[in-house]
């Protein structure tokens, strides 16, 4: 039976239309992953400047320090100096990492961000009690040495935990603005395949 010439155009009309539809939704897939990668280096290259600050600024004003201002700076410089390796490697990876266009990989990656940040401010919370915890440790404690070690320990980590808990809400409100959108593109996806051609402002 030979194979009717009109029914060969309409298979090759369906197979550039298919491809055409996919290729729309691949666009916007990867221009989300992007973007979140995108806010992942920016967030790495905030905490980076920061630590970067608190660094610095401990390492000069230490020496010059006495008491619990000494063990304040003192901190400020070792907790910062984690913080620090962390953007750097956090940085490296999302700026190595491969784009996907896959929408379920996507939103994976998405979510995946957004359980991460909000296990942090949990951190945080934890890291702002300990501080609190120390400081008011300090009170009871007759030795003057150990009084002021307690003291400059809980200001720079209740400080240190406040910026962190901050720069994680913050991180994660802008994933969560981004999740949503992410939500709505796939809904006209898997619903209306063709409606993903819509321009969708970011």
């Amino acid at each position: 039976m030979i194979f009717p010439f009109r029914h060969f155009l309409l298979l090759v009309f369906i197979l550039i239309k298919v491809s055409s539809v996919y290729g729309q939704r691949d666009s916007l897939m990867l221009l989300f992953d992007e973007r979140r990668i995108s806010d992942q280096k920016k967030g790495m290259l905030v905490l980076g400047s920061w630590s970067a600050g608190n660094i610095l600024t401990g390492l000069a004003l230490n020496p010059k320090s006495a008491g619990e201002d000494a063990y304040f700076h003192q901190m400020n410089v070792l907790w910062n100096s984690v913080n620090l390796s962390i953007a750097a490697l956090g940085y490296m990876h999302a700026k190595k990492e491969q784009r996907v266009s896959e929408p379920m990989s996507v939103l994976e990656k998405q979510l995946k961000l957004e359980k991460s940040l909000l296990f942090n401010t949990g951190l945080d919370l934890a890291y702002i009690a300990t501080g609190a915890l120390l400081l008011e440790r300090s009170r009871t404690i007759e030795s003057l040495k150990k009084h002021n070690q307690y003291r400059g320990y809980g200001r720079s980590i209740v400080l240190q935990g406040s910026f962190l808990l901050l720069f994680d809400l913050s991180f994660y409100l802008v994933e969560s603005a981004s999740s949503k959108e992410l939500n709505e593109a796939l809904k006209l996806i898997y619903a209306t395949p063709n409606s993903i051609g819509i321009q969708k402002s970011f």
